[in-house]
């Protein structure tokens, strides 16, 4: 490793520009994705599954469009966040290696981590703007205020990624750890953090195990501004504090990982 270290904010910058230098390779692959996959979920569940719903006396008290619009955009910031903390950040040790290659030079292990979560942050940014943009065109933004969901969903992207990030800067040998978690952890969250209905349906287990991830916390916040009401500041000010304290904790153990991997 380089004896000489770059500031924090230029080492991190540093990491972002040779993201974004290779972003350039599969760009519109990732905008076609980021466009598709939303627009499928807000016809087919959205408005599809809705036109179902509504017409059987949805006791929501909302269109359900607009009820799953914001959920959508929540978990879609995750699963996105996720995969991008998942493999990629494994290859940049085991495979390509080309975290090795960046601590060859001034940056340090914690601005390497540090970009690379932030290259996550804005790849999650990125498409929740532009899955915002998909729900207002089809009737699914009730309220002005649904443009919060957007950082909402970041966060809840990120108070998952990081952990996973310190996970994946941890394994040696993958096998199917990264395909368990997504079946397994990821799914199961999309499935039953109140995406689809108030977690209230659910049996008493089963409301703690959505209390626990933080999707449910995401997507409180998020459908709370979407649809303009809903949550005090004192609930408000908890979901976010919750969904916090995940992003710190992952960050400082990513951070650590790291360390001991490029140091060995």
């Amino acid at each position: 490793m380089s004896d000489v270290v770059l500031s924090g904010p230029r080492g991190r910058r540093s990491v972002l520009a040779y993201k974004a230098l290779v972003a350039r390779r599969y760009w519109r692959t990732a905008v076609i994705t980021g466009v598709v996959t939303p627009l499928l979920y807000v016809l087919a569940l959205g408005v599809g599954l809705g036109v179902v719903v509504n017409r059987n006396g949805s006791q929501l008290g909302v269109p359900y469009l607009q009820f799953v619009a914001p959920a959508f955009l929540t978990a879609a910031a995750l699963q996105i966040a996720t995969a991008d903390a998942a493999f990629p950040v494994t290859a940049g040790f085991k495979w390509q290696r080309f975290y090795h290659g960046m601590a060859a030079t001034p940056l340090s292990p914690r601005q390497i981590c540090d970009g690379e979560l932030t290259w996550i942050a804005i790849r999650a940014l990125a498409n929740s703007a532009l899955y915002l943009a998909i729900v207002a065109a089809v009737g699914g933004a009730r309220s002005g205020w649904i443009v919060l969901a957007v950082p909402v969903a970041v966060l809840t992207g990120m108070a998952f990624a990081t952990p996973v990030a310190a996970v994946a800067a941890t394994i040696e040998r993958e096998g199917n750890f990264f395909n368990v978690l997504n079946r397994f952890v990821v799914t199961p969250m999309f499935l039953f953090s109140g995406t689809f209905y108030p977690i209230d349906r659910l049996p008493e287990w089963g409301r703690v195990i959505a209390w626990i991830t933080p999707l449910w916390h995401g997507t409180e916040l998020a459908r709370a501004a979407g649809l303009g009401s809903g949550l005090s500041a004192w609930a408000a000010a908890g979901h976010v504090a919750y969904l916090l304290a995940w992003v710190v904790v992952g960050l400082v153990c990513a951070r650590w990982r790291f360390r001991v991997r490029l140091t060995k």
